[in-house]
Formats: structure tokens, sequence, C-alpha cells
């Protein structure tokens, strides 16, 4: 039934083309006669089509072109919603899905060994003369305190000295050197404030050069600097939290804790790994289908993000397999699971995986906003048209001028 109505839709087409050029041609005072039939009146479904199928065969149409009947405002709305159309995923893009969680897997399995291979490097890079420089610029200051309850491998995030997220703070301690954090004591959070021990600084620039050195040096040793945001959860009145911070960042062993190095450079390579696997796979495809343009197609535009989603959420998916596999292998001295498993999740994969969907929902609901003309708009714009009967008209007259191509000169 719908090959024969998309044959009859064509067919009707083509003869009204036919029936507009003897129109045209009969105004423009230019010889040109119809030469199509035309069906007679009153015909059920079955006999017009026949009646198209015969002429069909006579006239060698073999192809159904449905589009040619459209006007350019048809045409453009049809473009308009074929833009907004999602385009399916191949064989290809699974594929491309699956390398790039392939290397994401391969860089989470391995992310262990990375990590102390870059340990390794960075400690050769911190017995130069210029990082021994910077550490010496950096001593004394108030964010190196090491009383009672700040001591320890983990002394860096039991302040805000070495927190990213609190620099300001950090610079004001240091200008006035005093030192502000707080200690627990039998499960009881105590404000503690030291001044006059620690090295003089000269104004705001200095002490700001100053800081930078000091962290700039402690992130190339084992420890490296705590994830910004971490002295907050240390600072903060639940004990709970206070242990997740401090037990994270510790780690099991020196360095083998969350800390900025390994909180950034492997995940955030793995997620540019990511970016270049599935963009240049989205390139290519983009030469392929449109090789007049050099910008891709709204349309490869949204299969690029909900690959790109796809990519990132697998990677980091199966980070946090990991990280949940060794939380429940490993556990304390008190038996206890040991937070430092945290350190193998993808948190820039998971981040950009959160932007991607946001921007997935955000792409489909404006490709859903686009109105077409309900039906009952369809009826009324149709039956008040001023010409709703030239097709029958034109028919109608190229028929007359066929019956009197004798009067032609």
């Amino acid at each position: 039934m719908t090959d024969s109505v998309e044959r009859n839709l064509d067919s009707i087409a083509r003869r009204l083309a036919e029936a507009h050029r003897a129109a045209d041609a009969a105004l423009a005072e230019t010889p040109h006669i119809a030469s199509l039939p035309v069906s007679a009146a009153g015909l059920s479904y079955t006999q017009l089509t026949d009646f198209n199928d015969d002429l069909r065969d006579r006239e060698s149409w073999t192809e159904v072109d449905l589009e040619a009947a459209l006007s350019d405002e048809h045409r453009q709305a049809l473009e308009g919603w074929r833009s907004r159309a999602r385009i399916p995923w191949t064989n290809r893009d699974l594929a491309m899905v699956g390398v790039a969680g392939l290397v994401g897997a391969t860089a989470v399995w391995f992310d262990s060994a990375i990590d102390q291979q870059i340990t390794g490097g960075f400690k050769g890079l911190s017995e130069s003369k210029r990082v021994r420089r910077w550490e010496t610029a950096g001593k004394r200051l108030p964010i190196d305190f090491m009383g009672t309850g700040f001591g320890g491998r983990a002394h860096r995030v039991k302040s805000s000295g070495h927190d990213l997220f609190r620099l300001f703070t950090t610079l004001q301690q240091v200008i006035d050197g005093q030192f502000e954090g707080a200690r627990w004591e039998s499960g009881q959070r105590i404000p503690v404030q030291k001044s006059g021990q620690f090295a003089d600084v000269d104004g705001v620039a200095d002490a700001a050069m100053r800081i930078m050195q000091h962290l700039a040096a402690d992130f190339l040793t084992p420890m490296s600097l705590p994830v910004p945001g971490m002295s907050w959860l240390y600072n903060s009145h639940n004990e709970a939290v206070k242990d997740f911070a401090l037990h994270a960042y510790s780690g099991l062993r020196p360095g083998h804790g969350w800390n900025l190095r390994n909180a950034t450079i492997i995940p955030v390579l793995t997620a540019i790994l990511t970016e270049v696997i599935i963009r240049t796979h989205t390139a290519t495809e983009t030469y392929r289908s449109d090789s007049a343009s050099d910008q891709p197609s709204p349309r490869l535009e949204r299969k690029r993000t909900e690959l790109l989603l796809a990519a990132h959420t697998l990677v980091g998916a199966i980070s946090t397999g990991k990280a949940v596999a060794q939380l429940l292998a490993v556990k304390n001295e008190r038996g206890a699971f040991h937070p430092a498993a945290i350190r193998h999740v993808q948190v820039p994969s998971l981040l950009r995986a959160s932007k991607l969907a946001i921007d997935v929902v955000d792409q489909a609901r404006r490709a859903s906003g686009y109105e077409a003309h309900t039906w009952d708009e369809l009826v009324i714009d149709t039956t008040l048209h001023p010409y709703f009967d030239l097709p029958r008209r034109l028919e109608n007259q190229a028929a007359d001028c066929a019956s009197t191509s004798n009067k032609w000169p």
C-alpha cells in the first residue's frame, strides 16, 4: 500500500509539472503541447494506481522522487526537519567508543605503575638547583607548622596552607606570620593559632612568590599536594569527614594516597586521549559526508556529543569499578575500608561526562522544539487557498491544448 501511494504521488507530481510547463508556455505564447494523458474522472484508487503504473511503464519513470513535488519553502522546511533528526550510530561509531574505552581501561589498570614512574621523574627534578632554591625560599613559612597534632606525612592536609582553593587564606597567614588550623583530640576539634616563630616577608608580592615556590617544590615530592578542598573536609566539625580527608591523602604508604599529582596528570591525559580518539573519528565522518564544508553539520555535532558522552562515561565507570573493588579488598589496621582507593577514580572523565550529558539533553530539547503544522492547520491552509483547484484546471487546459494542437502555427 505504501509503495503504491508513493508511486501515485510521484506520477501526479510529474503530470502536474508537465501541465505547469504547458500553461507557462501558453502564457508566454510559446508553442508547447502537454503530451501526457489525463486520467478519467471518478476512478477508484485501484484504477488510478493501474493508470499511473501503466503511464510510468510507458514513460520509463523508474525512480520515485517525492521531493521534486515540494516547493522551495517546503523543501527548506524538510531540510530543517532533517537537520534536527539525530544520526543513528554505525558499527564504526561503536568500535571507536570501544577503542576509547580500551585506552581508558588500560590507563586505569596501570595508573599506579604510571604514577610511580612519574614520581621517579619528579624526584630527579626536585634535586635540581632551581627546585632547591624554591625549597630554601619557602622555609619557615606558617603553612609548614609541624606542632602537636599537625605533624606526620599528611601534615599538608591538616591546614589551609597547601590547599590551592584557599590561597588567599594562605597568603594572609604568611603576611601576618601566623598559623591557623585545628587539631583533634579525643574526638574534639580544637582551634590552634601560632605566631612569632616564622620567617618575615617583604610585602604581598614577596609572600605570594614564596608561597608559589614552596607549593611547586612540594608538588614534586612523593606526597605531592592535597586535592584542592580537602583541607576544608579535614577542618570540618564531622570526625568521619575529617578521617576521610586524612586517610585518603595519607594512603597506605607515602605517596599512594589521593593527591594532586595522581588526581590530575593521569586522569587528564586519559580524558584528552578520549577526546582525541572520538574527535578524530567524527572529523573523518565529517570529511566523508560534508566534503564541501570544513565544519560539521549540526547533526554530526550532536552525534559527536553522544559519542563523547559514551566514551567518557565508559572510562569513568571503569575507573569507579576499580576504586570500588580496591575499596572492598583493602582495609586499614582497624578493619575499616581505606578511602585511598578513591585515587583510581577518573574525576576529569566523570566531570566531562556530566557536562556532555547536559549538552545531549539540551541538543535533544532544541531539536524537538521544531513545531510542525497540526492537521487542523493544514486543512485550514489548504481549503482556504484560492488556488486549491489549480492542478485540475491546468490539466483541463493542457487537454484543450492537446485537442487543438493543429491550430498552432
